[in-house]
């Protein structure tokens, strides 16, 4: 493997930006965003909640910790409803998780 020194105006280095003061809208959508791509890849909610509570994932923890479980849960359950509109809360999809 060829190894080479990053360039200063190299399109694939990656770039994190923090984004301050979130409203609580714009926080709600981001928990939201969250919450729909983990019940669209199949995942349920305990598993969810796992993502939320873990400080590995920093943007879904920094929600958590704000807001709490309940806000967590609720969001992930919209989500729920959105994507599996036959699914039934406490029950797992195909067996998952």
């Amino acid at each position: 493997m060829v190894k080479k020194d990053i360039e200063p105006d190299d399109p694939m280095e990656m770039v994190g930006v923090e984004l301050p003061g979130q409203t609580e809208e714009q926080l709600r959508d981001m928990v939201l965003c969250f919450t729909e791509e983990f019940v669209r890849n199949g995942w349920d909610e305990n598993r969810i909640l796992f993502v939320f509570r873990n400080p590995m994932y920093y943007g879904p923890y920094m929600a958590w910790k704000q807001k709490g479980t309940q806000y967590v849960r609720s969001a992930i359950h919209e989500a729920m409803r959105m994507w599996r509109p036959h699914h039934r809360p406490g029950k797992s999809p195909r067996g998952i998780s």
